[in-house]
């Protein structure tokens, strides 16, 4: 059963529902779903990263084909990473720059409450994170203005250069507004398009999970998931699993108070 699909230059791509099940706290992965949505397809031989070896199967034709059952491991030990930081109360930078990544990566980060970038990566966004957050501080300053109609005591030019310059702050920095303070691990969609990412997070210690092609470096990633990275049926599924992983993982820190509280206001028998 299609759990969704998108018409792109008359070609129908669709990703499937019903390819992960969780039983007794276990994750379980359908492998022919994970060939339909072409998770296995690899780039081309001659631009493959020797790095990349252990989680290729064969080739075909000009093309090297990725190991499915490494997927299926590697992605299931990513889910169970990023539900331990999610248990924990943590924040995880959901990063998808690549065109085939943008939407998907987007609609799950505020799915899951979580920030995100899916225009151009800032550089100094985790190496220089005081000064991007200021610009997202301005940000909210500036959108709080024009909540409030504080843009209205400014002149009409003075008034439209301020939301010229909202658009374009929001553009850079909109998916960072509830980031204030390095993330706990960063989810990167494409090892080759989201490079920049990679590397920063690397520099600041940050737990890097995320889609490496058979033309990238996986040495970086904590938890890397060979997979294909610049195809909709690839990427949807692969980050709608994340979704179904973690949409109901609630913190067991703030579960624990929670009741803490609840358990303070009883009488004492």
């Amino acid at each position: 059963m299609p759990y969704g699909c998108q018409l792109v230059k008359k070609r129908l791509f669709c990703y499937y529902g019903q390819v992960m099940e969780k039983q007794n706290n276990t994750i379980e992965l359908d492998l022919e779903a994970m060939a339909l949505s072409g998770i296995h397809l690899g780039s081309q031989k001659s631009s493959g990263n020797p790095k990349m070896k252990p989680f290729i199967w064969d080739r075909k034709n000009s093309f090297l084909v990725i190991d499915l059952e490494k997927s299926k491991e590697n992605i299931i030990k990513a889910l169970n990473f990023l539900i331990s930081i999610r248990e924990k109360g943590g924040v995880v930078l959901f990063v998808g720059t690549g065109i085939a990544a943008r939407e998907i990566t987007k609609k799950v980060a505020q799915e899951l409450d979580m920030p995100f970038v899916t225009e151009r990566w800032l550089g100094g966004t985790f190496t220089n994170f005081p000064t991007i957050s200021r610009r997202v501080d301005y940000l909210a300053y500036l959108e709080k203005q024009k909540a409030t109609g504080e843009l209205s005591k400014y002149t009409k030019y003075e008034a439209g250069k301020l939301e010229e310059k909202i658009k374009k702050l929001k553009k850079e920095f909109g998916g960072l507004v509830s980031l204030n303070r390095l993330p706990d691990a960063v989810w990167v969609g494409s090892a080759k398009y989201d490079k920049l990412a990679v590397v920063e997070a690397s520099k600041k210690n940050i737990p890097i999970v995320g889609i490496v092609n058979t033309n990238s470096d996986p040495s970086l990633f904590t938890h890397p998931i060979p997979a294909n990275d610049s195809t909709l049926n690839s990427m949807n599924f692969i980050l709608n699993l994340v979704m179904e992983a973690l949409v109901d993982v609630s913190p067991i820190v703030a579960e624990a108070e929670t009741k803490a509280e609840e358990d303070k206001g009883k009488p004492t028998p």
